[in-house]
């Protein structure tokens, strides 16, 4: 159903706060300039601004709201009643879209990965994958339940995920994705080839301060989960003889629950000086990027990576694991430093940018080029608006 005037782009999200939907925020005001777009997000979803030029439209969704007492224990059913009424959701919401839009693009959703709404969509729709139900495809690395007793228990409800995630996945016309790795990802789970469109970070909010001078902390940024690698970045910050050992400083929006003492108690034991900071605004954070003496990035397979790159375009020296999306960006010994998952081999990277201040600035200054040059809003936005160019001109 094509239009006189600019094609109409509807834009699906169920994102938590993060990084995510700092990317998404950020496409979407260049996208606004090529489509009259419409947002359509469920209710406990991280709210938009009407400040980037789209139409805003929040659909009531009760059954999103976090789980605590009587619904946390009775989670398989729980859970499986929060999928059946986002599928019934997602069909209410197909319902207007498909009067309505020429072209979808379509994000994850918090409670599945690939929301149900693809299935129901008929206008030529782009599934943008930033992340894979990793609880199913990761057993090994990430379990949803604190115990293997619950793990059994949910073994159905992981069952009913899976069957439902790949089904919208593979209803989409196009499926994009982050990085290289998370299009191998994909093609081993789902089968498809997929178009990587690589977000950027806005490097005139995100950019070094020559009046701040560096400190000897060290940053580590990402929910308080398990796979997030808070742990890893304490352990090799403990590798550092204790003369030389630097204050860990944890920046986390969401917690699984009770980590937060995990980790309290692992620094103690392990010698460490820590400090969690909560709910810090945008503009706190980009004061530790300029602040920092490293941002520390052990996260277990990051399908991208933004805390980097929000770091590198603040000139900030960056060491992270060499694995997952981070390779897609850190250029290593140019624009930061990528190294084995070993406490040993970080910790000694952490001291060679901490101890040589001047190599440090120098990896700072490359990284800040690198992200000015190749990973700005502007850059991304303008790869999606191409694909989905080309998406578009085949209906």
């Amino acid at each position: 159903m094509m239009t006189q005037d600019r094609p109409s782009l509807a834009v699906f999200h169920n994102l938590p706060s993060g990084g995510g939907v700092r990317v998404l925020a950020g496409m979407l005001e260049h996208l606004c300039g090529e489509y009259r777009v419409t947002a359509h997000f469920p209710e406990g979803s991280e709210r938009l601004t009407s400040s980037l030029g789209c139409v805003l439209r929040e659909w009531p969704f009760p059954g999103g709201r976090r789980m605590s007492g009587p619904r946390r224990v009775m989670a398989p059913v729980s859970l499986t009643a929060r999928l059946k009424a986002l599928d019934r959701l997602c069909r209410k919401i197909a319902e207007e879209i498909n009067g309505s839009a020429d072209l979808v693009l379509v994000h994850n959703s918090m409670y599945l990965a690939a929301p149900p709404l693809l299935r129901y969509l008929q206008p030529p729709s782009a599934y943008y994958c930033y992340e894979f139900p990793r609880h199913i495809y990761e057993p090994a690395l990430i379990m949803r339940s604190r115990n293997r007793v619950q793990h059994l228990l949910l073994s159905g409800l992981r069952k009913r995920e899976r069957r439902m995630d790949r089904a919208a996945a593979l209803s989409a016309d196009l499926m994009l994705v982050l990085s290289s790795w998370m299009a191998m990802r994909v093609r081993d789970i789902y089968g498809v080839s997929a178009e990587t469109v690589r977000p950027g970070v806005d490097t005139e909010r995100f950019f070094p301060d020559g009046s701040v001078s560096r400190e000897g902390f060290v940053l580590s940024v990402g929910a308080l989960w398990p796979f997030k690698g808070h742990e890893t970045a304490m352990e090799s910050i403990s590798a550092i003889p204790a003369g030389s050992r630097p204050a860990l400083r944890v920046v986390a929006d969401r917690e699984y629950p009770g980590y937060s003492k995990r980790l309290l108690s692992a620094s103690r034991k392990l010698e460490v000086r820590l400090e969690i900071l909560r709910g810090i605004t945008d503009d706190e954070l980009i004061d530790l990027y300029r602040r920092a003496g490293a941002v520390l990035c052990c996260q277990m397979n990051e399908p991208y990576g933004m805390v980097p790159l929000e770091a590198m375009a603040c000139g900030c020296p960056v060491v992270a694991v060499d694995e997952g999306g981070f390779r897609d960006n850190i250029r290593n010994g140019e624009n930061g430093l990528l190294v084995p998952r070993d406490p040993v081999d970080i910790s000694r990277a952490l001291l060679n940018v901490l101890d040589d201040r001047e190599r440090a600035a120098a990896l700072g200054a490359r990284a800040r080029e690198f992200a000015t040059a190749e990973r700005t809003v502007r850059t991304g936005a303008e790869r999606l608006s191409e694909v989905l160019g080309k998406l578009l001109s085949k209906t």
